[in-house]
């Protein structure tokens, strides 16, 4: 395949990724029901935010449709650009990208977990990586470390795997972009503010334990504006 043809076709998967990528179905939910999910809650367009706004289905729904975008990206691309060894790479790349950061959206998107695991799945290299998430997870208690602690090592465990290293490169670009995501919840997890994975079967311990409760609640007696009292979390 000549340069320009490679350009061409990575250029195409990169345009699907992105787009597909910036359908944000946590946006589109909270308008459906009159508000705009970037000023509720953490202030963050994904999973965990409408889990919080909406219930558990809710934030299922949002990122199984996060998951499955990615998903179909890469294998998408795959089959319309069987010529282009890092087709799937580029389009899940792209799609991460895209729902982080969407131009509809003013590029305040999510937090590109839950693509990302869309983009591992298709890949072929869910189990692997799904452990090694649980590791993490259960080291660390925050979910923001499974995306900055992935988007390090997956794309040195697929090249090791695959032997395409071109595509592990493309796929190592999101790491940066995902650390800066994370930042705020670094410094929250310095100030001890920042929610674990606890919060999804211990809702109140959590705000105890945060101080966020009672930050709510002088929200709710108008005492302080609502500023975004929960802290921001990965999606």
């Amino acid at each position: 395949m000549n340069n320009s043809k490679r350009t061409a076709r990575a250029l195409a998967c990169a345009g699907v990724g992105y787009s597909l990528g910036e359908i944000n179905s946590a946006y589109l939910m909270g308008l459906r029901r009159g508000y705009d999910i970037r000023k509720k809650g953490t202030g963050n367009p994904g999973a965990t935010n409408t889990m919080l706004l909406e219930g558990k289905l809710a934030g299922a729904f949002v990122m199984l449709f996060d998951i499955g975008k990615a998903a179909v990206s890469v294998n998408l691309c795959r089959r319309l650009f069987p010529n282009f060894s890092s087709a799937g790479e580029t389009a899940g790349t792209a799609a991460i990208l895209g729902h982080m950061f969407p131009a509809k959206l003013d590029f305040r998107g999510g937090k590109g977990l839950a693509c990302m695991g869309g983009t591992v799945l298709a890949l072929g290299d869910f189990p692997a990586m799904l452990g090694f998430a649980a590791a993490v997870l259960m080291k660390t208690r925050y979910l923001c470390a499974v995306p900055i602690s992935a988007s390090v090592f997956y794309p040195i465990y697929h090249g090791l795997i695959s032997g395409n290293w071109e595509g592990s490169a493309i796929l190592g670009t999101v790491a940066f972009p995902v650390f800066a995501k994370h930042i705020e919840n670094l410094k929250r997890i310095r100030d001890n503010r920042e929610l674990r994975v606890d919060f999804i079967w211990d809702k109140d311990g959590e705000l105890e334990r945060t101080g966020l409760r009672e930050e709510s609640e002088k929200i709710d007696r108008g005492e302080i504006p609502d500023k975004h009292p929960l802290p921001p979390m990965p999606n």
